[in-house]
């Protein structure tokens, strides 16, 4: 999976506005705060990690924070995706899966674009994405249409998914 970077500039303002008494750091109760707003789920052990030993982080930490969160929603989002394409939950999506999931999203395929969107990521050929497999095709898209993913706290969008496919429906196969 590549890396998604998260503008530094948005992270410092981020920051700074949660930095309520300006002092250039963030107490415990300041991140809470930032958590709830961004509706981000708090992790207690990730809390008590961070301020062990101390009643406030610097930049750098939450900057390290954010990283992590960044990619935890990332995996949720994915999750997501998958769970809507693999209609049997059989955990496997079929191009019959891609063409009906597509079809529900108002961006009706082919046989022939739901099977090569399938071929794309089908690694091992044996005609139906893995949740590896899927996750090829998933950052391919998900990097090409510049979308970020939801939060875990926000469901997957209709609009998101059908934008997300139907730039690979119209690129991938072609």
């Amino acid at each position: 999976m590549s890396e998604q970077t998260i503008n530094i500039t948005q992270l410092l303002n981020t920051f700074q506005l949660f930095d309520k008494n300006k002092d250039g750091s963030i107490s415990s109760s300041e991140l809470r705060s930032a958590c709830e707003k961004l509706h981000m789920p708090i992790n207690e052990s990730k809390m008590t990690e961070l301020f062990q030993n101390r009643s406030s982080i610097a930049f750098e930490e939450f900057c390290h924070v954010m990283q992590e969160y960044g990619q935890f929603a990332q995996d949720a989002y994915f999750q997501e995706t998958f769970r809507a394409f693999d209609k049997n939950s059989d955990g496997f999506i079929t191009a019959k899966e891609i063409k009906k999931t597509m079809k529900d999203l108002g961006e009706p395929l082919t046989d022939k674009q739901a099977k090569e969107m399938l071929k794309a990521a089908d690694l091992n050929g044996d005609g139906k994405l893995s949740q590896d497999e899927f996750r090829l095709l998933f950052n391919q898209i998900t990097q090409h249409a510049a979308i970020l993913p939801r939060t875990p706290s926000s469901p997957i969008s209709t609009n998101d998914l059908k934008r997300q496919f139907s730039y690979a429906s119209k690129n991938l196969t072609e």
